[in-house]
């Protein structure tokens, strides 16, 4: 999965020459694939390459067919405002994650302020829909449950507040083993010698 943060600055390459580097890459109205890329092409000016004359969006390079038409630079699809189901605000979709071998959006990447951002991370969001009159981007109530138990599993947070593995610091005892006075260290031999 490449995230259209990580494309931004990438160089284009069309028949072993490079074009130039991605300035933006745009996902359609619907926020379900990859439309195309902008690119700067110095002289040449902005050119837009479709996503269906992409060949292979590498870790390096992006490979193209053609070199793009010389256009000038559309309305930005993102970030968009993020609502659940009943209404309720949830932060702004301000990125995606593209699959890069079908060039679809396998998850939108969900803010809710610089804060918890700093605090969580940004969350992600694979199931949506969007509302074609407001353009909102509406999240289903279920997505939120899943996403914080993946983010349990994979982080191993749970009741200990969002800290990994329940850590404090780095002597691998975890919070609830202190409260409990189990997380002494073990008794050695008395006056011996340390281990090297």
């Amino acid at each position: 999965m490449r995230t259209l943060r990580a494309l931004t600055g990438m160089p284009v390459v069309c028949g072993n020459r490079r074009v130039g580097r991605v300035l933006r890459a745009d996902i359609g109205p619907d926020l379900k694939a990859l439309t195309g890329i902008w690119v700067g092409a110095g002289l040449l000016g902005t050119r837009f390459i479709p996503a269906d004359r992409l060949q292979l969006l590498g870790r390096a390079a992006i490979l193209a067919d053609d070199r793009g038409r010389r256009e000038r630079p559309g309305e930005v699809s993102l970030p968009r405002r993020a609502v659940s189901t009943d209404g309720q605000r949830l932060g702004a979709v301000t990125g995606a994650e593209i699959d890069e071998l079908t060039l679809s959006v396998a998850a939108l990447e969900l803010s809710e302020g610089l804060w918890d951002d700093l605090a969580h991370a940004r969350r992600r969001v694979r199931r949506f829909t969007v509302n074609p009159d407001s353009g909102d981007v509406i999240v289903d109530p279920d997505e939120e449950g899943k996403e914080a138990e993946a983010r349990e599993e994979r982080y191993d947070e749970g009741p200990d507040y969002r800290h990994g593995a329940g850590r404090r610091g780095d002597d691998a005892v975890r919070r609830d083993e202190l409260a409990a006075g189990q997380g002494h260290e073990p008794q050695g031999q008395a006056g011996g010698r340390l281990d090297r």
